[in-house]
């Protein structure tokens, strides 16, 4: 297995970049890609090498989560209204060989940190959802639904 957690990132200022990798150093070791080019002013991919359960969320730290999901908030924060994309992946699930992916654009406003604090509290009911689900997609790919107030499976099957 890879032990390399990837970053990848357009848009964003060497400050954020320094502190992303600095938090994300100290789960793995890191592949740090910046982009030539992107749709949005400024995007986020982070791709942990690893399942999406509570394993995770040990090992990665209490402090070095809520490290992070600081720093995305900050990125929000500054970037106001304009064109801002999240993009946290997993390695799939305990039960599945599929990547899951969870997406936010920052045009939800007050709730993309709602958004963010819900992804630790989701992981029971989002691995049985995949474990429920009758269809071997290779990427399972969950979109904040800002009038609901929820992570939704996106229906797009890739």
């Amino acid at each position: 297995m890879n032990h390399v957690t990837k970053l990848e990132y357009f848009g964003v200022s060497p400050y954020e970049v320094e502190a992303l990798y600095s938090s994300l150093a100290r789960f793995s070791g890191v592949d740090e890609r910046k982009l030539d080019d992107s749709e949005y002013l400024s995007l986020l991919n982070i791709e942990f090498p690893v399942p999406y359960d509570d394993n995770f969320f040990q090992s990665f730290g209490f402090d070095n989560w809520q490290r992070i999901k600081y720093i995305f908030k900050e990125m929000k924060r500054r970037r106001g209204k304009k064109d801002f994309k999240l993009s946290l992946s997993f390695s799939g699930s305990t039960d599945s060989n599929s990547k899951l992916v969870f997406s936010l654009t920052g045009d939800i406003g007050v709730q993309f940190e709602y958004a963010i604090e819900k992804i630790a509290h989701m992981v029971e009911s989002i691995n049985l959802k995949i474990k429920n689900l009758e269809t071997n997609r290779q990427v399972i790919s969950y979109t904040y639904d800002a009038i609901i107030m929820k992570w939704v499976l996106s229906e797009k099957f890739k």
